[in-house]
């Protein structure tokens, strides 16, 4: 088992496990039956258009796939955080070297080059011997998109502890407090958003120690970027977790 080690700028160290050709594999394979899904949808719309528009029916045709071919891994992975279906189902997701979650140059740069690693025939959607043979031959198995974007295929940690959602605010004082932590927090960029959910959701690999260190830094770049304050009595962990708890707010009990 391959593990990718990452060390924060508070010298707080921690790990990956890398995913394997295997997984990757599979998760392509479902990936494909998704595409080949929304191009028979696209197929069937344009053949409904063909009946009485024949040349708007292939013009759509050719677009919907066009822009499923080269649109399907690259906006999956920018918007839901580096994972497609495919990933998702087998519990893997791209990132950054550095840990962090892929911006949308890395997504842009990783995914264009699916050509030139689907080698030696070139489409869009891979794998191809080149890819497969460069992501054989380093220690991270990364192919070309991956060493030109800068980013890594690991596994999700499935032994995360979850964050509590925040409880429901029936008063308006509560209200209006959740309202202003949503306003405020709408102010961090995406990847500012992300390593604050990372950091909350891999709290328990980390040593006591590190743990209030990083939960410390945390809480003190929110109050100084946000100009939020812990209440009184409020550990500096249980105030970052109550701010990750707004920014992954959805229905249900927990944020997974």
């Amino acid at each position: 088992m391959i593990r990718h080690r990452v060390l924060t700028t508070e010298n707080v160290p921690f790990s990956y496990r890398v995913a394997g050709l295997g997984s990757r594999f599979l998760a392509w394979l479902i990936d494909l039956l998704f595409i080949l899904g929304l191009d028979a949808m696209g197929l069937f719309f344009g053949a409904v258009l063909m009946v009485g528009m024949p040349g708007l029916g292939s013009a759509f045709f050719l677009l919907w796939n066009f822009a499923v071919l080269w649109g399907y891994f690259f906006l999956f992975e920018w918007l839901w955080h580096g994972q497609t279906p495919g990933k998702a189902l087998m519990g893997i997701r791209v990132i950054q070297w550095r840990g962090t979650a892929m911006n949308f140059f890395q997504a842009a740069t990783r995914n264009l080059l699916r050509v030139v690693d689907s080698l030696p025939i070139p489409l869009p959607l891979g794998p191809g011997l080149l890819g497969f043979a460069v992501a054989a031959c380093n220690r991270e198995q990364r192919r070309l998109g991956d060493l030109a974007a800068d980013t890594l295929v690991v596994h999700v940690e499935k032994k995360s502890q979850p964050i509590l959602t925040l409880p429901d605010g029936r008063g308006e004082v509560e209200r209006q407090r959740l309202a202003m932590l949503r306003q405020r927090l709408g102010q961090l960029d995406r990847e500012q958003k992300q390593t604050l959910l990372d950091l909350c959701l891999r709290r328990e690999q980390l040593r006591v120690a590190e743990r209030a260190r990083l939960f410390q830094s945390a809480a003190a770049f929110c109050e100084r970027r946000l100009n939020l304050t812990p209440g009184e009595y409020e550990s500096a962990e249980k105030f970052v977790l109550q701010l990750a708890a707004v920014l992954g707010e959805r229905p249900g009990p927990t944020i997974p």
